[in-house]
């Protein structure tokens, strides 16, 4: 084990997860990373030890990470976001504590911590059960998925400072930050090194320091300049209904508020709009066409609502696809 590690209360398989990580960086190896299958199947991407060290000391430069940082790692070793916390702790020389991946992972810290990468749902569950250990964190990093209106406003109530993060396996975890919680940005600002471009909206991705070719996202984007853009969703997730362009990950942000639990938008065949909204929510409720209308226009109410577990990657991002293959196949679809 690494010296900088300071595993706690880990079950075996994770230990030996951490163990694989120091036999592979100890001797260099490219590391093999798969992609999370959230938006499509799953594929693997190898890197270079060199590629890992490049982005970390991105990460560690705008954090200003110091010898005298602890970090916590709350995400499984198997992901990218858990090794690149792994590998920031090597590069930046501090020491990094290491729990499950759990929905609290503060509970029961045996030291204060000054850095933490964290899923929405863990965010959400270290506001209401852990606060007074989550508010003194400096560095909050959110990966995974956008963090809901309503966890922002809790994060600006309590006047701390989170930042979200954009970026993918293939980018080797994040390459731009929004700021959220006492600001409350609503552009993301590239990491040092990194500049943007819009290719028929899509966002494009320079990154040398990485690679030579560019990367081409499914991001639509609205471009500030060459280092910050607004996000306004992915191009594969766009809906077309009745001749309006929708973006599902836009109006989520809007129903938070009236949306009890794990929900998101999607769309169904139908003979009058092409493709018809339907909102799919994980814990039954009522809702109606009148609450949507407090909320948006006629065209982003969605036409019908599914209630269904929904099925997650180990990362806590929700598959879409296979939750909503689960509600056809059940029957589960009703008119709102």
């Amino acid at each position: 084990m690494h010296p900088l590690f300071h595993p706690i209360n880990l079950k075996e398989e994770t230990l030996e997860k951490l163990e694989s990580f120091c036999r592979s960086w100890e001797l260099s190896e490219d590391m093999i990373i798969q992609t999370s299958g959230s938006t499509g199947k799953p594929k693997s991407i190898r890197f270079t030890k060199e590629q890992l060290i490049t982005s970390a000391r991105k990460t560690i430069s705008f954090f200003q990470l110091q010898s005298n940082t602890k970090a916590l790692l709350c995400l499984s070793p198997d992901t990218i976001g858990g090794k690149m916390m792994l590998v920031r702790a090597i590069v930046g020389q501090y020491p990094i504590y290491i729990v499950e991946a759990s929905l609290n992972p503060l509970r029961d810290l045996p030291t204060d911590i000054d850095f933490v990468a964290m899923v929405p749902a863990q965010v959400k569950q270290s506001l209401e059960s852990q606060l007074h250990v989550f508010k003194h964190i400096k560095h909050i990093l959110v990966g995974g998925a956008e963090l809901t209106t309503e966890v922002n406003e809790q994060l600006r109530e309590q006047g701390m400072r989170a930042y979200q993060s954009f970026g993918m396996t293939e980018t080797i975890s994040h390459v731009a930050l929004r700021e959220i919680g006492i600001n409350d940005e609503t552009n993301y600002e590239a990491l040092p090194g990194i500049t943007f471009r819009s290719v028929e909206n899509r966002l494009c991705i320079d990154y040398p320091d990485l690679q030579t070719d560019p990367i081409l996202t499914n991001d639509e984007i609205e471009l500030i300049d060459e280092t910050h853009f607004r996000w306004l969703g992915r191009t594969d997730f766009v809906i077309n209904s009745g001749g309006k362009k929708i973006h599902p990950e836009s109006l989520e942000q809007t129903f938070t508020p009236i949306i009890v639990g794990p929900f998101f938008v999607s769309s169904i065949p139908d003979e009058t709009w092409g493709a018809a909204l339907v909102c799919i929510c994980e814990k039954e409720q009522k809702l109606s066409k009148a609450l949507f209308s407090t909320l948006v226009a006629n065209f982003e109410i969605p036409k019908f609502v599914a209630f269904t577990p929904f099925i997650y990657t180990e990362s806590g991002k929700i598959k879409r696809k296979e939750t909503q293959a689960n509600i056809l196949q059940n029957d589960w679809i009703r008119v709102l």
